[in-house]
């Protein structure tokens, strides 16, 4: 009887420690706090300066946070396409994604898309003083109030060059040539009028379509051209600084009000801190990228002073162009400029 009695208590005492799942107690007096899982999600590959701000900005967010966020990087569109992630955010799910003002101009910021517009800076310190205008701060509220929430902003992407599979030394070469871009309206319509017939395809297609001939090439600031390996497929990059691009990493402003406010701090503070990692990195790295290009064949190009008047002349037409411009309040152009002086 005693033996039976014995099993009976030791069953009892494993069936309670299984129920029990082998968490780690509870401290007395509280609750264990649930670690929150921060997800960043970007086109680029792993090596790209936007992947090491990325890993600088995990490594900021864990420490500064003792470890209660966790955040975990998803390169290469992992998590896939990036108008996908901003319908996924919209609904209120949590990611973090990369993306420019064009791009987030079609999602309640109609005039946030000039923050990316062609020629519209002649520095990067003109756009940081863009971001602490009131004007900024208006869109960022625009852009809360359709479920999205800018995390950081001061990330410098590079200046945007043409890369192609035949030679373009002016304006004139580009006519009729099928270029990518991102799905934006402000680039297409930059792209038209420059010539050329622009068609919008997510970034990880972009080697394969050129592989396959369906289109003739690409624009992207040099790491991105140099860390997706197109030089493998197309041998000219034309230099002609035709946008400075700055970017943002959104996420869903639902799932942003879901974190107390210490969080919200330490993620953006993080990100900015990053960005300022991932500008350096971006600057070093530059000198590296173009002699990896040459080494593999690439023809750089560099327009006279005529042709690359010819590039801008024409690409600065977006700014009496209505398509692009219909939304936005009267004389924005000029007002920017003037802000940003």
């Amino acid at each position: 009887m005693k033996k039976i009695f014995a099993l009976v208590l030791a069953l009892a005492m494993v069936l309670s420690f299984a129920a029990c799942g082998g968490q780690t107690p509870q401290p007395a007096g509280g609750t264990e706090t649930q670690k929150v899982i921060v997800q960043i999600a970007y086109e680029n590959n792993p090596g790209e300066p936007i992947d090491l701000g990325a890993n600088e900005w995990k490594r900021l967010v864990e420490e500064r946070s003792n470890g209660t966020m966790e955040v975990q990087l998803f390169p290469s569109s992992q998590l896939g396409s990036k108008t996908d992630l901003v319908d996924q955010m919209q609904m209120g799910e949590g990611i973090i994604h990369i993306g420019d003002a064009a791009f987030w101009a079609d999602y309640g910021a109609p005039e946030m898309g000039i923050a990316s517009a062609p020629y519209i800076y002649d520095s990067w310190d003109q756009y940081h003083k863009l971001l602490t205008t009131d004007w900024w701060q208006e869109q960022i509220d625009l852009l809360a109030q359709n479920g999205l929430r800018i995390t950081t902003s001061n990330w410098e992407y590079g200046v945007r060059e043409l890369m192609t599979t035949k030679r373009v030394g002016c304006l004139a070469d580009l006519k009729g040539l099928i270029i990518r871009t991102p799905n934006n309206v402000m680039q297409m319509t930059t792209w038209q009028e420059m010539g050329a017939a622009p068609t919008a395809l997510a970034l990880g297609e972009v080697y394969t379509q050129t592989t396959q001939g369906q289109i003739d090439g690409m624009e992207n600031p040099m790491a991105t051209l140099a860390g997706q390996k197109y030089y493998e497929v197309a041998k000219y990059i034309t230099m002609i600084d035709y946008i400075r691009m700055p970017i943002q990493w959104i996420t869903s402003e639902e799932w942003f009000q879901s974190l107390t406010e210490e969080q919200q701090k330490i993620l953006c503070e993080c990100g900015d801190e990053a960005g300022i990692f991932h500008n350096n990195k971006q600057n070093e790295m530059i000198d590296s990228y173009m002699a990896e290009m040459e080494a593999n064949g690439v023809e750089i190009i560099y327009p006279s002073e005529a042709e690359m008047a010819e590039f801008k002349a024409a690409a600065v037409k977006i700014y009496d162009n209505p398509e692009v411009t219909a939304k936005w309040s009267e004389g924005l152009y000029d007002r920017i400029r003037e802000m940003i002086q």
